[in-house]
């Protein structure tokens, strides 16, 4: 590559030395994201789903070819001179390019008119229906970057007029005449775009992919000869999206013309529920499905048959499995590669699977060797994984793979106001979103999940909500938003189960479907014992049963409870160590705080030791809500932490899950122990404010006092739960609000100022949910529609992506053997330390020593321990 520079420049690359060792121009950087984003509205589903938004099929080819004229123009603001001085003087001012160009909107300086001649505003204005339109369209392209931008005062004219031969304006004439060879049919006489804002924000989402695709430099390699760049742009688009997997015909073709049966997705034969799921209607103006069915029904198998199916349909491009925790979606990540695999036994056409998990770096069932300096990654396979794995490289892009398995925060962060969140929504619109255990229970995240799905259904995407435990009120909301009533208490305890609810993208006319799940039914005895205080006394009722052949699985509400009972037990069993779960002969509890790999280690070690297989007999293990979801485990014997009852039912499908005969004497039958507070009066716990504040997580963990007292009657009234043929009356008798209602009407008292707290807290959820999420009823780039930093933090802070990962320069080795080089801290352990993007910068543990089989460190001031009983602060 020739050097100095002798145009305008897009990108430079300098030494380690800081001398300029590479540059791309403007014009080729131009064409090369124009190229993407025609690649991504004509060979992906976007253009439908653009299309959609403008009450249209699809996209036009003139509509298309204007867009595509104004993803040229994204960069245009570098020509000023501010911005290229940058390139040969490395202390020149950081003049950036979108304020500087933006500002020319809100000046009356005479450069205003050169710079509207030169972007050809007039006519582009043709395009949209006059001034108000084309300046959104203008703040939608150039806003690129991740957030909004809008124009204020101080416009800098001198970076703009002509200088020493260099002419910014004649830069911009030059570049958007180059627009009318590349797209000729833009400049043709065509309607203009009918005014949506929702179109707006959508466009700004897939010309912000289409820019961070266009700008990878493996893709569009950097040369100084701008000689035919449009075409070579277009062939390197097309074969981007085909090496990410991102163009699905291949795909779809090897599916065949008949539509896929079952066995595409499963060697069983399907239980009722799964084929009526896979046989659903398919809505070309999108879809809403809500599967309600229990534990271990087959809803994994439910939900990819249906992927399959609209994906052979040309409904979607691909799926995103959106799980409620880390653990569940990494376990789930495995059946859903395995079930790719079976569905697409070509590798090379296969659809790639990303995890969408921060701190993980795979796909396809292979890990990344290591992060390399500049967000780069280097793959086992390099020439292959290196694109199929594009998506998994950084957290932003997740919601871009063909096929991702991850959190529901990464979904739910598409309809937030913090960064790049329009660069998710609209990579979204291109899957089915499959979310994984829906529950009633936070106001907040259902609040965020409605919206999220307004947006995907109004584009005509595809949806399909699942729960083994949501109650009527959730679901009506849902699938009609909010313009029907939920039936009454009784008339929804009476409805069937297991339950479809299916409606198109319009939501105006649900309909229901009962299908059996199967013929497995299990009579669980519940005894409720009030040891929820007493570590002690729980180890010696879980140690009891476990000499006698049991495997016994105890889940706490709190880390804190956890680990009590977890010392509790070694103090019980004494030299019994073999009865302990143990992770390669290190006893230790399971929960969330543990190093990456070590929670690789538990996961595997716990599927071993209560697994559907093992041989393994007399096994104590203490957890958290880490063991409620995706991991395949089944105890002989369960004591649970009282909770919601739709909790407490996930936790249920722990206990006898598979149909083994050969279980210990006098454990033949699932039997519960629900361990319960000192305290009968939970009343007691609420505080002058009306909020609840007990002990084991009681209206902490779980706010609603009156849930966990309904929850309590439950137990109190039936000694035995039949599952799952009592889990609809049990769900809408413990979170219907007619039932609240009741139990605030019988107890009175503290209750009363609980219910109101519950009310204002359940209004100031919605109302904070609001404040957060993004309006796209407003033009993009409006007031009410920017981000700030501040709340930046604290949306990701609620949503868990406050959490911290701390490197370990020099690897150690953890407390079950395995080298570890990081660690998360939960957002609450590390909200002393700043975080500024998704993408966090390299950050090291100091400090850091090996002393009695633990790990200190310190990390932005604070100091933690980590050993066999996980992360926690450490008291100097």
């Amino acid at each position: 590559m020739k050097l100095p520079i002798n145009t305008f420049w897009a990108k430079t690359a300098r030494d380690e030395d800081g001398r300029l060792v590479g540059w791309h121009p403007l014009m080729a950087h131009s064409a090369d994201v124009a190229a993407m984003l025609e690649a991504l509205l004509e060979h992906t589903i976007l253009g439908r789903r653009l299309g959609h938004l403008l009450g249209q099929e699809h996209l036009s080819p003139a509509q298309t070819a204007r867009l595509c004229v104004l993803a040229a123009l994204h960069d245009v603001g570098k020509v000023n001179h501010g911005f290229q001085a940058r390139a040969l003087d490395k202390k020149a001012p950081p003049i950036g390019h979108v304020a500087p160009l933006i500002n020319f909107l809100r000046t009356d300086d005479a450069i205003q008119g050169e710079l509207v001649e030169a972007l050809g505003v007039r006519e582009i204005a043709g395009w949209f229906g006059g001034e108000q339109e084309v300046i959104a369209f203008l703040l939608a392209t150039w806003g690129h970057h991740g957030r909004p931008v809008e124009p204020q005062p101080g416009f800098r004219a001198h970076l703009w007029r002509k200088k020493d031969a260099q002419s910014p304006v004649q830069g911009i004439e030059d570049l958007r005449r180059a627009t009318e060879a590349w797209f000729p049919q833009a400049f043709d006489d065509a309607p203009a775009f009918r005014m949506s804002s929702e179109f707006l924000h959508a466009y700004n989402g897939v010309l912000t992919l289409a820019d961070w695709m266009g700008s990878d430099e493996q893709v569009f390699c950097w040369r100084d000869d701008e000689s035919n760049r449009i075409e070579f742009a277009r062939e390197q688009a097309r074969q981007a999206l085909q090496k990410m997997g991102l163009n699905p015909a291949r795909a779809r073709a090897s599916l065949g013309e008949k539509t896929p049966e079952f066995a595409a997705v499963s060697p069983f034969p399907p239980y009722e529920i799964q084929r009526v799921c896979a046989e659903l209607p398919i809505h070309q103006n999108g879809s809403l499905t809500v599967l309600e069915s229990d534990t271990g029904s087959g809803k994994t198998e439910a939900a990819i048959a249906r992927f399959i199916r609209l994906f052979h349909a040309g409904e979607v491009d691909g799926m995103y499995f959106a799980l409620p925790t880390r653990t569940a979606a990494t376990q789930l990540y495995r059946r859903v590669v395995e079930t790719l695999e079976r569905a697409f036994p070509d590798p090379e056409i296969r659809p790639p699977a990303v995890l969408a998990v921060p701190g993980y770096l795979e796909v396809d069932g292979t890990q990344a060797v290591q992060r390399l300096p500049h967000f780069r990654v280097l793959w086992p396979d390099q020439s292959r994984h290196r694109w199929r794995g594009w998506a998994a490289e950084q957290p932003k892009r997740y919601l871009a793979g063909a096929v991702a398995v991850g959190t529901i925060d990464q979904a739910l962060l598409s309809g937030l106001k913090v960064g790049h969140a329009h660069l998710r929504a609209s990579a979204l619109l291109r899957h089915l979103l499959v979310v994984d255990e829906v529950h009633a229970s936070d106001t907040y995240m259902t609040r965020l999940l409605e919206t999220v799905l307004d947006h995907h259904l109004n584009a005509g995407g595809h949806a399909l909500l699942m729960s083994a435990t949501l109650g009527s009120a959730t679901r009506t909301r849902l699938v009609t938003r909010g313009r029907q009533q939920p039936p009454g208490l009784e008339e929804a305890a009476q409805e069937p189960y297991p339950l479809l609810t299916h409606v198109d993208g319009r939501r105006r006319e649900p309909v229901q479907l009962h299908a059996p799940s199967s013929d497995y039914s299990k009579t669980v005895q519940i005894d409720g014992q009030q040891l929820a205080e007493h570590p002690a006394e729980i180890a010696r009722v879980a140690v009891a049963a476990a000499k006698k052949g049991a495997r016994v699985l105890i889940i706490r509400n709190t880390v804190a409870t956890c680990r009590q009972v977890q010392l509790a037990l070694e103090d019980e069993v004494g030299s019994a160590r073999e009865l302990l779960f143990d992770v390669g002969g290190v006893p230790a509890p399971h929960h969330s705080r543990f190093a990456g790999v070590d929670r690789v280690a538990l996961d595997q070690a716990i599927e071993a030791n209560f697994g559907k297989d093992t041989a393994r007999a007399g096994c104590v293990a203490v957890a958290t809500q880490t063991v409620e979801q995706s991991l395949d485990i089944d105890a002989d014997l369960l004591l649970s932490d009282l909770c919601p009852v739709d909790v407490l039912l996930q936790r249920i499908g722990r206990l006898h899950r598979h149909d083994r005969r050969a279980r210990p004497g006098g454990f033949s039958a699932p039997k519960l122990v629900v361990l319960l507070p000192d305290e009968r009066d939970l009343g007691a716990f609420i505080q002058e404010s009306g909020q609840g504040r007990g002990p084991c997580g009681l209206g902490t963990v779980y706010s609603d006092m009156r849930m966990l007292e309904a929850t309590w009657r439950l137990i109190e009234q039936k000694s035995t739960w039949t599952i799952p043929a009592m889990n609809r009356e049990l769900v809408e008798r413990a979170t219907h609000p007619e039932g609240l209602a009741e139990i605030v009407s019988d107890l009175g008292g503290a209750w009363v100022s609980h219910a109101i707290c519950m009310g204002g807290t359940e209004f100031a959820d919605r109302a904070l949910a609001d404040l957060n999420l993004i309006d796209r009823t407003i033009l993009y780039g409006d007031s009410d529609s920017l981000f700030s930093s501040d709340l930046d933090e604290r949306i990701k802070t609620r949503l868990g992506e406050g959490d911290r990962r701390v490197r370990i320069e020099d690897a150690v080795i953890g407390p079950f053997g395995e080298a570890t080089r990081e660690l998360t801290l939960p957002a609450f352990m590390a909200n002393h330390a700043a975080d500024d993007s998704n993408e966090q910068p390299e950050e090291f543990a100091t400090e850091i020593r090996v002393e009695d089989d633990a790990l200190y460190f310190d990390f932005a001031g604070q100091s933690y321990r980590y050993d066999r009983l996980g992360i926690q602060l450490h008291q100097q």
